[in-house]
């Protein structure tokens, strides 16, 4: 129906919404949070001033709440990026392959990166763990019982043994050479794993066959 057609409030509201929209729109991109706008606002400023006064401030204030609006899309959208160094990597771990697109990029979301110095212990044998690590760049040997018994480069991971058997590290990782590395909890390691028979599959594979380097079983 024609803007002229309607009773006053409602072709203001029209007017609002239209105008709101018309800014937080991107090329071929419109946004929801215009919807409802004008029938929001346009009854309370025709009750309190008047149409001719509510289009008035309509124009002057409507334009400041698009920007401010438009501003908080763009700052979730670029919070939304996606991760790709961590998604391909988290790819590459077995007990991870198997998790739904969804999963992994909500884990990818919660990795921390952080950098470990040649020569320092990330990990040590008999303290309790509360974290997965994943390599990114670097090397690390992994020590039992005093003796080297493995090396660990970018794409390999360690310290899921003790989060999943719910015990004490049982051995200690050494950065060999600087590293960087990315850090997963404990809580949102075992949510990942114990969601996909797969995960959990691979998960114990790897446990078993570190088990069997550290002299167990």
């Amino acid at each position: 129906m024609p803007c002229w057609m309607r009773p006053p409030s409602l072709c203001f509201s029209a007017m609002c919404e239209s105008l709101a929209g018309a800014r937080l729109r991107g090329p071929g991109r419109p946004h929801r949070l215009t919807v409802g706008l004008g029938s929001l606002v346009a009854p309370i400023l025709v009750a309190l001033v008047g149409i001719q006064m509510a289009l008035i401030v309509s124009g002057a204030l409507l334009p400041l709440v698009a920007i401010a609006a438009r501003r908080a899309v763009h700052r979730a959208e670029d919070a939304a990026v996606v991760p790709h160094r961590q998604l391909a990597l988290l790819r590459g771990v077995p007990m991870f392959a198997p998790l739904s697109l969804t999963v992994i990029e909500q884990i990818a979301a919660d990795l921390v990166r952080i950098a470990v110095k040649a020569g320092t212990d990330v990990v040590r044998q008999g303290e309790p763990g509360d974290g997965y690590f994943l390599i990114e760049d670097g090397r690390a040997e992994v020590i039992h019982d005093g003796a080297a018994i493995a090396a660990l480069g970018p794409g390999e991971g360690f310290g899921e043994i003790a989060l999943l058997r719910d015990v004490a590290r049982t051995a200690t990782v050494r950065a060999a050479t600087d590293l960087d590395l990315f850090r997963l909890e404990r809580p949102a390691f075992l949510e990942a794993i114990s969601g996909s028979p797969g995960s959990g599959q691979a998960a114990d594979v790897l446990v078993g066959e570190r088990l069997r380097g550290q002299g167990h079983g």
